[in-house]
């Protein structure tokens, strides 16, 4: 069995500061106490180790340490604490810094037996992927805070809403907000003291959808729904979600389609994380709690996921915890996000040049594109000692007006000759390079 070795980083030894209790760094209730500023040297020192080895006492909770199994050397073994005084927060105060029901555990597992493991299912994800850095961009969003509120489930789904939605549209710099605010206190029925339900939130996001954060500003406290006057118009919806408890599906998933919300158990011990690879180490278990699937390391065992205690917890907001830890893999909601249809564009033309022109209604199809199956009439209109001839490209026919179905892009052009010259272009078709 692995031992446990606690290194503290003293600041003689490794020349940093200590911290305060985390009532001397702000609030004390809920999750203000959760996003304190612990910082811990991460170079494991051996006459530090000597020293806490030498001197129990001088494990303080004011004093980062190192927390490590086995041997003694961090590296992807171990974990840094924070060194942050959870003597200060209660267990009720810790709880407000989660907030998915102790239900969601048990309907998840029976969710797993159900759907088994697909042996038959061929795999080809990449043996890393982190959506902070994806062909050099960063497809996440800002790290933020849920506050002394039991709200993780709005920050878990929004989370993977928002990298999805930018992932979808292809644009890194969306950075869109929507609003955990809405989510919680509109979409369900939820307190900050009872916690919520991520496939309830999934659903709302479905039917109703998510407005942006300055049209419902979050605030860390029970309130009633108050939405601006337009929100409806302001939603971002999902088309819907899956659920996934193979560990493999979930990792192409993830690398395929971009983040994802999934539950984990927190226990005393993971307050007080600063960097590595988590493993539950000491402490009791707190409860559950909601957070965003980032990326994974196949190479080290780990998942790379966004928490929302605000950007001073852990590695700025984010951690990395072992495959397996904590049931974080056992059950992930997946979102689908709407895929917008295709606009098509239809280019006209004329021959010669001056000869006519053409008239379509309506005209988005040329500047701005359509839908598919959009319908046009098309008429030709010649100028002044010029008639119309016949048509080319995507239609045929002698007559001036006809009609089109936009179901791709297209390309016409209509035919013209001056009036009595007697030329015949009936069945000239025009080359159209599309």
């Amino acid at each position: 069995m692995a031992t446990l070795v606690v290194a503290v980083s003293l600041a003689t030894v490794v020349g940093i500061a200590t911290l305060g209790p985390a009532s001397a760094q702000g609030d004390a209730l809920g999750c203000s106490a959760c996003e304190g500023n612990g910082v811990a040297e991460s170079t494991f020192v051996a006459e530090t180790l000597e020293a806490a080895l030498a001197y129990p006492a001088a494990m303080s909770p004011t004093v980062p340490y190192i927390i490590a199994m086995g041997g003694g050397e961090m590296g992807s073994e171990g974990w840094i604490s924070g060194g942050m005084s959870l003597s200060d927060l209660g267990s009720m105060e810790q709880e407000y810094c989660l907030g998915v029901p102790m239900e969601v555990e048990a309907w998840e597992e029976e969710q797993a037996e159900l759907q088994g493991v697909s042996l038959s299912a061929s795999y080809d994800y990449p043996s890393r992927i982190d959506w902070r850095d994806v062909g050099g961009q960063d497809w996440t969003t800002p790290v933020r805070s849920q506050g002394g509120c039991g709200s993780c489930v709005a920050f878990g789904t929004t989370a993977a809403i928002e990298s999805r939605l930018e992932i979808a549209l292809g644009d890194p710099e969306l950075n869109p907000n929507l609003s955990e605010g809405h989510l919680f206190f509109c979409g369900s029925s939820a307190t900050c003291q009872t916690g919520w339900w991520p496939s309830a939130a999934m659903d709302f996001a479905r039917d109703t959808g998510v407005v942006d954060e300055s049209c419902y500003p979050y605030t860390a406290q029970t309130q009633a729904c108050s939405v601006c006057p337009d929100w409806q118009s302001r939603t971002t919806r999902i088309e819907g979600w899956v659920g996934l408890t193979d560990r493999a599906a979930m990792k192409q998933t993830l690398a395929d389609q971009g983040p994802f919300e999934v539950v984990m158990v927190v226990y005393t011990d993971f307050f007080s994380y600063a960097g590595g690879v988590y493993r539950h180490m000491t402490g009791e278990r707190v409860g559950a709690h909601a957070v965003t699937l980032v990326g994974y390391d196949d190479e080290e065992g780990y998942w790379i996921a966004k928490n929302s205690w605000g950007q001073g917890w852990g590695e700025n907001g984010w951690f990395r915890i072992a495959y397996g830890e904590c049931v974080i893999d056992n059950y992930a909601y997946v979102p689908i996000m709407e895929q917008a249809d295709p606009l098509y564009h239809l280019q006209t033309s004329v021959t010669p040049n001056g000869g006519g022109m053409i008239v379509l209604e309506p005209t988005a199809c040329v500047v701005d594109g359509c839908e598919s199956g959009t319908e046009l009439v098309l008429t030709a209109v010649p100028e002044a000692g010029y008639e119309f001839i016949s048509w080319g490209g995507d239609v045929y026919g002698d007559t001036e007006s006809v009609p089109i179905v936009i179901d791709s892009d297209k390309a016409v052009t209509a035919n013209f000759a001056e009036a009595g010259d007697g030329s015949d272009l009936r069945f000239f078709v025009p080359l159209v390079i599309r």
